[in-house]
């Protein structure tokens, strides 16, 4: 593993640990929102050099872990940022759930994308597409674990973990939001590859 690798990790463990003294929410709910957090960054340890992730998307990757990170430690309704981004949002709603699933699609595409172009080998349609159905999945996924964890654990708990705020259409607003998120980063992935092979091309008729 390079020493950027182990920085990030090193960054990860600094802000993991912060965010375990005197969680707001209670211990309790700081552990569960961790769980899939646990399960991530022991993923990025052991594959993120074996699938080839340039260390722009393993920075992408440890940046938006550390937005539910934050979550844990404040819960999800109690962030500061979020309740700003409500009021400037003119809602009484804390936001920064929002927030985390637009990064997760933001921030999470283009190591798809990457993940994808190193398998295909070529330029096509694919290699944009692919990753964006993988960021609608996952969403699926996670929201399936919060509704199986929210129904396990003990009803308060339940509440702090789901953050679904009176809600009833949580849920799709959520993926809908990792969506457009992921949308916007395929966008921009697409301009830079676009221009980037145009000034090669350029380069090379000289």
């Amino acid at each position: 593993m390079s020493k950027y690798r182990i920085f990030l990790i090193t960054i990860f463990i600094i802000a993991l640990v912060l965010s375990a003294i005197n969680p707001p929410a209670g211990k309790d709910d700081w552990l569960l929102e961790n769980i899939p957090i646990f399960m991530a960054i022991v993923i990025f340890i052991f594959s993120s050099d074996h699938l080839k992730f340039s260390n722009f998307s393993a920075t992408l990757l440890i940046i938006y872990l550390l937005f539910p990170l934050t979550a844990s430690h404040f819960g999800v309704t109690g962030v500061p940022l979020g309740k700003i981004i409500g009021d400037i949002m003119g809602t009484t709603r804390n936001m920064y759930d929002r927030l985390t699933h637009f990064m997760f699609g933001f921030l999470c595409y283009y190591p798809a994308w990457e993940l994808v172009k190193n398998i295909n080998k070529r330029e096509n349609i694919w290699n944009y597409y692919i990753p964006l159905e993988t960021i609608f999945a996952l969403s699926a996924i996670y929201e399936i674990f919060e509704w199986l964890a929210a129904i396990t654990v003990n009803p308060v708990l339940a509440a702090s973990f789901y953050g679904s705020q009176g809600d009833i259409f949580d849920t799709p607003k959520d993926m809908a939001t990792a969506a457009v998120g992921a949308i916007i980063a395929m966008v921009l992935t697409y301009l830079y590859n676009r221009y980037k092979n145009r000034n090669l091309e350029e380069a090379q008729q000289y």
